[in-house]
């Protein structure tokens, strides 16, 4: 068998030279590939643009419901605390003029020309003011138009100043002095806030008395309406 021959030094350098072209050339390749990757996995412009606008919609719209259940849990809110107030006004004066024994204020028997506020005496015990003993307390109440409050007054009559008084009387008796008519004037023993929010109070009716409130907070209005059934007069 022949042996093998030896390359000759100019032929090896030649096939080591075509080794390198060829590892280049699969280097450029891979990179060219690479490269390629590369730009299909990045975002262009138009696309950043897009997605951009995409992002600030979506965020827009949950700002927006978000916005929206607040307000409506607030005016839900609002409602809730009007309806709660109204009624334990409501049922306290239902309650205290059923057992009033006279209506001191003269009020119209239509809705045309309705008092806004009621004063009566009144038919329950007068703790803590029984050490007094009068025959007559009175109760009114009456809403403050600055702030919005209902107030509850307890009082009583005199013909005497307030500070002086010992001797109680009827809301309407008079006195004649030297030929002068005196009329008892009230005294305030205490005055109370009962209720808040109250934009009207509307009072009219006999025997069957018929209240309205009507309540405002933050721009939310409710009208809430009884009718008192008396029963001492």
């Amino acid at each position: 068998m022949p042996k093998n021959k030896k390359l000759k030094p100019q032929k090896q350098g030649l096939l080591a030279d075509n080794i390198k072209l060829i590892t280049i050339m699969k280097k450029l390749y891979y990179l060219q590939e690479n490269i390629q990757y590369n730009k299909q996995k990045a975002f262009t412009l138009v696309e950043l643009v897009v997605t951009i606008g995409i992002l600030t919609m979506v965020v827009g719209i949950i700002f927006a419901l978000y916005w929206t259940s607040q307000k409506f849990y607030q005016l839900t809110q609002f409602q809730a605390e009007m309806l709660q107030n109204s009624r334990v006004v409501l049922e306290r004066m239902n309650r205290e003029i059923r057992q009033a024994k006279e209506i001191v204020t003269a009020l119209s028997q239509s809705p045309d020309n309705p008092s806004s506020q009621i004063e009566f005496q009144d038919g329950h015990h007068p703790s803590p003011y029984d050490y007094l003993n009068s025959l007559y307390y009175y109760i009114r109440y009456y809403v403050s138009t600055t702030t919005g409050e209902m107030h509850r007054q307890y009082l009583v009559y005199c013909f005497d100043e307030c500070s002086q008084c010992s001797n109680f009387f009827k809301w309407n008796d008079i006195q004649i002095i030297n030929g002068n008519t005196i009329t008892t004037h009230p005294c305030v023993l205490e005055d109370k806030i009962v209720g808040e929010f109250i934009k009207e109070l509307k009072i009219w009716g006999a025997n069957i008395i018929t209240i309205v409130l009507q309540l405002e907070k933050s721009s939310r209005q409710i009208e809430i309406q009884t009718n008192v059934f008396t029963r001492n007069f």
